[in-house]
């Protein structure tokens, strides 16, 4: 298989088939969809449709594969920014939450932005006033084992074609991909990098996700205006491994009217055919996507399963997607209140081992801050 690097939007079609539903269907397996949206008029939107099972093996074209979500997503305001806010959270505490009896977890996260507080754009990416010591005009690809990639800004790609590599510091306008032909090179560290679009372009038509694909850790990663953020995949191939997620921020956004042609359906994380992943204290923002599918998403598509927790999500039509593999924690995640079209949570409980701490919240985006819980989902069935 030959490692494609753009994606013609004829090209990126769905082979998930989508089953219409009027009503959300709890299934004897213990399926859930907890739908608690109500727009404007007070109505409840439609429920989402059910998916069609995917096998483990991965389709040779699974790269332009993009995630299937309810139709006709219904459409609500975006941000009245456009940009995110670079001010650093204070140190002031949220509003205490609801008591549990499961002991409180140790900090999660370091510096400004470790619980209570969530990941911001202030403590994610490179430093205030960064300047690169390097710059490569166009990709960059890696080729010798143990490479550090540090304080660079690379106008394109960077592929990673060798074990045990680190990135660090560094400012990316295309996507950093270990998954190159048919092998994974793995143990990749990233580390205080940003995937963004360069000085004066605020949207992105690049609908290839920012970080990818396996045995990788990203850890106070950025993503600013682009339609997908990390993927999790490749899990059958030499190479694959887990995947950690953590401290990270992702602001997703679709071009003004895009939606109306070609409906990327776009996520912040999205397990496709992908090994275990553990997704910890991130924000994720997809309140400037029109027409999405999930901040996180890892369905009944080949997955292995995730670790989800202490997570910040806004936006999508179900904001947390959980429906294939095993979830061994699902824990302290919590939804912006009104960001999603359809609910927070759609999850099949029976594969849940752990679900505690997950909840509506009202949110300071500027300061990272829950300021209020709105309602608190203390069982998955």
């Amino acid at each position: 298989m030959k490692h494609r690097r753009s994606f013609p939007t004829g090209r990126r079609s769905k082979s998930i088939a989508i089953i219409l539903s009027a009503f959300v269907v709890l299934s004897a397996s213990g399926g859930l969809a907890l739908q608690a949206y109500a727009g404007s008029t007070g109505e409840k939107s439609a429920a989402s449709p059910s998916e069609t099972v995917a096998k483990r093996q991965t389709p040779a074209d699974w790269r332009n594969r993009h995630s299937p979500r309810p139709t006709k997503t219904p459409r609500w305001p975006r941000p009245s920014s456009s940009k995110p806010s670079t001010k650093p959270p204070t140190t002031t505490p949220p509003a205490s939450p609801t008591a549990t009896s499961t002991p409180a977890p140790p900090p999660v996260g370091s510096g400004a932005c470790a619980l209570p507080v969530y990941p911001t754009p202030g403590c994610t990416g490179v430093p205030a006033g960064w300047k690169p010591k390097a710059t490569k005009d166009g990709d960059l690809t890696v080729t010798k084992a143990g490479t550090v990639v540090e304080d660079q800004l690379v106008t394109g790609s960077i592929y990673v074609k060798a074990p045990d590599v680190t990135i660090r510091n560094s400012r990316v306008y295309g996507t950093i991909d270990n998954f190159i032909g048919n092998q994974v090179y793995g143990h990749l560290l990233i580390e205080d990098t940003e995937v963004v679009n360069p000085p004066g372009q605020e949207f992105s038509k690049n609908a290839q996700y920012a970080f990818g694909v396996a045995n990788y850790t990203c850890r106070r990663c950025k993503v600013v205006n682009r339609m997908e953020g990390w993927r999790v995949g490749a899990a059958d191939y030499a190479g694959a491994g887990p995947v950690v997620i953590e401290d990270s921020f992702a602001q997703l956004a679709v071009p003004p009217g895009m939606c109306e042609t070609v409906d990327p359906h776009g996520d912040g994380i999205q397990g496709y055919g992908g090994p275990a992943v553990t997704i910890r204290h991130n924000t994720i923002d997809q309140r400037r996507d029109d027409c999405p599918t999930a901040p996180v998403f890892i369905p009944d598509q080949g997955n292995d399963g995730a670790t989800v927790q202490d997570n910040l999500l806004a936006g999508g039509g179900y904001t947390l997607r959980l429906t294939g593999g095993k979830f061994p924690a699902v824990t302290g995640n919590k939804i912006v209140q009104g960001s999603f079209g359809y609910g927070p949570f759609e999850v099949t409980c029976s594969l849940v081992a752990q679900w505690n701490g997950n909840a509506t919240v009202t949110y300071d985006w500027a300061t990272g801050k829950v300021t209020g819980q709105v309602k608190a989902f203390d069982s998955c069935r």
